[in-house]
């Protein structure tokens, strides 16, 4: 019913002139199909698409439609909808986004479900940080943030950027109606020659919900204070209240931008935790490091070959294991819980880098230590033919142990645009190469058509 209300709404906001502004609107379709050699997909042709399509995914088609009205030079309203059909564990119809959007120059709103940017064009594996990427579907919820730095004088010197969340995690999970809230907070220096640095935090808590175990949780205003700042609950539940009420995780950050030669640079640092250890940097040198190059001149170093470059680099494998401490109450685990037993997912894939991996069932994270090198390039052959090329190497498991998750994979992606006109035509290669097992191709077509 909710959703009928709002496709009428939708539908006749956009047949109309507000205020003599033109509403520009659009309608898009994309298809995908893929085949591969093994029982399930290689890595690259399933991860980071938006939750899109899955491991055993061979057809996936998305109808999308937005409306913009422009209210000013720097102020918009946007509408927008997409519905989704793919194939693999869970074949069907879903909602992929409905979402009403405000902008204004500094600060943005956003209700309803609605996918995040993609800031790298792709390159990354995990984009903004590494508890986020793009692996999921979108949750229902509010967003209310900064668009860009604010700063107390010009638009240079010392400025702030922040971003409250609260989501309904309204997936098939362990803890039905999960919430899920995030905030972030980061003080940025930016000097008049466009150096800039962000120094920063991420938090995010699961909490209330309706547990099978111990039946409705926590989920007061006072609870939600109290998630709020990361403290522990009144009677804890499940062990909860051990380090702070609900499963939290949280990112230290870094974040440096500058030019050098033309060549837009940046370089970032997520540090995890999940408990009072990681939160002191007990569990370090955990996190995601990377850096990231683009060049918006005509040519790099003489040639289109190469336009964008980003290197990440990432480690898991401390897991605050070396504090004494942690032979007594254990090490972290990260994206796991003992309450909130689905974890760090959503819609049976991982929220957060997806080379923290879920088990065969899809149902918990089976393998979240890891080191991992991943390199993704982006530019174009012959000055005609755009392509997007990734390469990983990820090692899971600890070095002193013969856990049968200890491994070594190789995984790459080629995607080539052949076709870039009235539509878009996307070839793509996947492959995952391991020592112990026997490698997995695969190859897919992807389809986009703006109808109008």
């Amino acid at each position: 019913m909710r959703l009928n209300l709002f496709l009428q709404f939708f539908f006749i906001i956009l047949s109309f002139e507000v205020s003599a502004q033109r509403i520009d609107y659009q309608l898009n379709f994309e298809g995908l199909g893929q085949v591969y050699s093994n029982e399930r997909s290689p890595f690259w042709l399933h991860t980071n698409k938006k939750g899109r399509i899955d491991e055993k995914s061979h057809i996936s088609t998305l109808l999308t439609g937005s409306g913009i009205l422009q209210i000013g030079d720097s102020t918009h309203i946007e509408l927008g909808i997409g519905t989704l059909y793919k194939d693999g564990f869970e074949d069907g119809i879903k909602l992929d986004e409905v979402y009403f959007e405000f902008n204004s120059r500094k600060v943005g709103m956003i209700l309803g479900k609605k996918h995040k940017k993609d800031i790298f064009q792709g390159l990354s594996a995990t984009n903004e940080n590494i508890l986020w990427s793009l692996n999921s579907g979108a949750m229902p919820g509010l967003q209310i943030y900064t668009r860009y730095p604010i700063f107390l004088g010009k638009e240079h010197g010392i400025g702030v950027m922040a971003e409250l969340e609260e989501y309904l995690m309204d997936d098939n999970r362990y803890v039905e109606k999960t919430r899920l809230h995030h905030k972030s907070f980061h003080l940025v220096y930016k000097s008049p020659n466009d150096f800039q640095i962000a120094l920063g935090v991420q938090h995010y808590v699961q909490w209330a919900g309706i547990s099978p175990t111990y039946g409705k949780l926590p989920n007061s205003f006072i609870d939600y204070t109290r998630v709020f700042f990361g403290m522990a609950g009144d009677n804890g539940v499940g062990g909860e209240e051990v380090n702070a009420l609900g499963n939290q995780l949280g990112s230290y950050e870094i974040r440096l931008k500058s030019q050098l030669n033309g060549l837009d640079l940046q370089f970032l640092y997520n540090h995890i935790f999940e408990d009072a250890s990681g939160m002191k940097m007990g569990n370090f040198p955990d996190g995601r490091y990377a850096l990231y190059i683009e060049d918006n001149r005509d040519t790099f170093w003489g040639t289109s070959w190469l336009k964008a470059l980003m290197y990440e680099f990432y480690y898991t494998k401390n897991q605050s294991r070396s504090r004494k401490s942690s032979e007594v109450d254990g090490g972290d685990n990260y994206f796991n819980n003992n309450l909130y037993r689905s974890g760090w997912t959503y819609d049976n894939q991982v929220v957060g880098v997806p080379y923290i991996l879920l088990n065969e069932n899809r149902f918990r994270i089976a393998n979240n230590i890891l080191l991992v090198h991943h390199l993704g390039l982006k530019g174009e052959f012959f000055k005609s033919i755009p392509y997007r090329l990734i390469l990983s190497y990820r090692d899971y498991g600890l070095t002193d142990t013969n856990n049968p998750n200890n491994k070594e994979i190789f995984s790459g992606l080629v995607e080539f645009d052949f076709i870039n006109s009235a539509y878009k035509v996307k070839a793509q290669l996947g492959y995952d190469i391991s020592p112990t097992e026997s490698p997995n191709l695969g190859v897919g077509i992807n389809f986009t058509k703006a109808i109008f």
